[in-house]
């Protein structure tokens, strides 16, 4: 509870007009101005990840406001743009690819045929569990990224495990714990890619234990998903 309550004060305190804006016109009409702020851009920037695009993802990060992202389209572009950078300096860490893969995957289920098939309740958890995990992993997202070294091999290892470990026993314990029973078996369905969800989740990926123990879900990201990731995923 007491992490849910901090990302919903860091929601309240961060609220200012800063946003993804569908057009300039848009803007306009809401602001009196055709002028970005730094911290923000347009729709058709993250689309075709403009340098205004860029620019505000390295504004926000630097000045730690994880709360400009308001859907999970718009954490899913954010994490494609960190990985890219993390690339191009040579650095070996893996979780911003799981992110980016996870966020590509939590939204499918809102897109046709699959939302007929998702109920509110697990996309509601699908959209608090995507906002839990970027709000808290802004802050080590930023370290990184002004750290300047890059991280090989063990080292990052040891970051993705850390932030792996942190995400799973910290960030979405609390998320798992408020959703009911049948949510629960629902999302545990999808995770293990049963019925109609096989053609969302990809077979060596499929979860195969209970999804409610924490233990669980460390060992499934840090071995299995992680592992597929470096492998197979860009």
């Amino acid at each position: 509870m007491r992490q849910l309550l901090f990302v919903g004060i860091i929601s309240i305190c961060t609220h200012v007009q800063a946003k993804e804006w569908a057009s300039l016109r848009a803007l306009e009409k809401e602001t009196g101005s055709r002028e970005l702020k730094a911290s923000d851009w347009l729709k058709s920037d993250r689309k075709q990840n403009t340098v205004v695009w860029q620019s505000a993802n390295a504004y926000n990060l630097n000045h730690n406001q994880p709360s400009e992202y308001k859907t999970i389209m718009e954490r899913r572009d954010f994490y494609a743009w960190y990985n890219t950078i993390m690339k191009k300096r040579g650095n070996d860490v893996i979780w911003p690819k799981m992110a980016h893969f996870i966020s590509v995957k939590l939204r499918l289920i809102y897109a046709f045929p699959f939302c007929l098939f998702t109920n509110k309740a697990v996309k509601n958890f699908a959209f608090q569990g995507s906002e839990t995990v970027f709000m808290y992993a802004f802050e080590p997202l930023k370290a990184l990224l002004e750290n300047h070294t890059t991280l090989n091999a063990e080292a990052a290892l040891k970051w993705d495990d850390a932030m792996v470990y942190k995400e799973q026993y910290h960030w979405l314990e609390n998320v798992y714990q408020s959703i009911d029973q049948e949510s629960l078996m629902a999302i545990e369905h999808m995770a293990k890619g049963q019925g109609f969800y096989k053609f969302l989740v990809p077979k060596d990926i499929r979860f195969k234990s209970d999804i409610t123990v924490t233990k669980n879900r460390y060992y499934y990201a840090r071995y299995v998903l992680r592992d597929y990731c470096k492998k197979h995923y860009q």
